[in-house]
């Protein structure tokens, strides 16, 4: 589409092609793996006569989302693409106001492209977050091994299991992620039951949410902030696999340093 961008807006391109490039580095971004959503309604003003492309049906969304903008990566996208070739790999989505349908105002040149199939589910993960007047217009999905392999762990399967045992590796894991991983149990992948939960875990607060055996899910204010929070706590993951191939489990920092850190420095929200 032939809508031309601010600076805000292309800035915001270039963090999600950086980041893209972060997740193909450390082998979280599989071939087409992992997908991206941000709101950026309050970024870009749309003329009257930009058009954009034919309406688009979608069914289901919530009526929080209707006349919102979105950046999102397309089906297929691989992470590693998005740099060199944004406009064939990101779109910008308007909304309907009745939220019935989308068109494309900008992005999406790639032949056959369409919107990531995990539309319903990132919208609906908007829509939660624009409800709740948070902070975080992003929505990041990727694979880090080492929280995925813990997942499959049954000393850390679990959310309380987890969050200790990350916490315990590092001050900074707690520092940065003090209400911990949202724990999500295994679900089909691109299900309604996978968002569903997904949503009662941003709902209670939680910035990053590991899906079980699959993979993470992380909201920030931008691509780098969402990127950070799960780079965090994946290096906390590193460490406790790490002190488990000594063939020992590791000692950590006990709850009661844990949460003296907790009280040192709370939750900001």
């Amino acid at each position: 589409m032939s809508l031309s961008l601010s600076k805000p807006i292309r800035q915001c391109v270039a963090e999600v092609g950086a980041v893209g490039q972060f997740l193909w580095q450390k082998g979280w971004a599989e071939k087409n793996a992992g997908n991206f959503s941000m709101d950026v309604t309050d970024l870009l003003k749309v003329p009257d006569k930009a058009k954009g492309s034919a309406p688009v049906l979608v069914a289901g969304l919530s009526p929080a989302v209707g006349g919102r903008r979105y950046l999102v990566t397309g089906t297929g996208t691989r992470y590693r693409d998005i740099q060199k070739a944004p406009a064939d790999c990101l779109c910008i989505l308007q909304i309907t106001k009745d939220a019935q349908s989308y068109r494309i105002l900008w992005g999406g040149q790639k032949p056959g492209f369409k919107p990531t199939s995990e539309l319903p589910s990132h919208l609906q993960m908007q829509a939660a977050l624009f409800q709740g007047a948070a902070a975080e217009k992003v929505v990041l999905h990727t694979h880090p091994n080492e929280l995925i392999a813990l997942s499959h762990l049954p000393e850390t399967a679990g959310e309380e299991e987890l969050n200790y045992a990350l916490w315990g590796m590092i001050p900074e894991a707690k520092i940065y992620v003090p209400r911990g991983i949202g724990w999500v149990p295994y679900r089909l992948t691109a299900s309604q039951d996978l968002a569903d939960e997904t949503v009662k875990a941003l709902n209670r607060k939680h910035k990053v949410v590991l899906w079980e055996k699959h993979g993470v899910l992380a909201v920030g204010k931008d691509a780098y902030d969402a990127f950070d929070l799960i780079d965090a706590m994946n290096k906390a993951a590193i460490l406790y696999l790490l002190c488990r191939q000594t063939g020992q489990k590791p000692q950590g920092l006990s709850r009661e340093q844990i949460y003296e850190i907790g009280l040192t420095f709370p939750p900001k929200d």
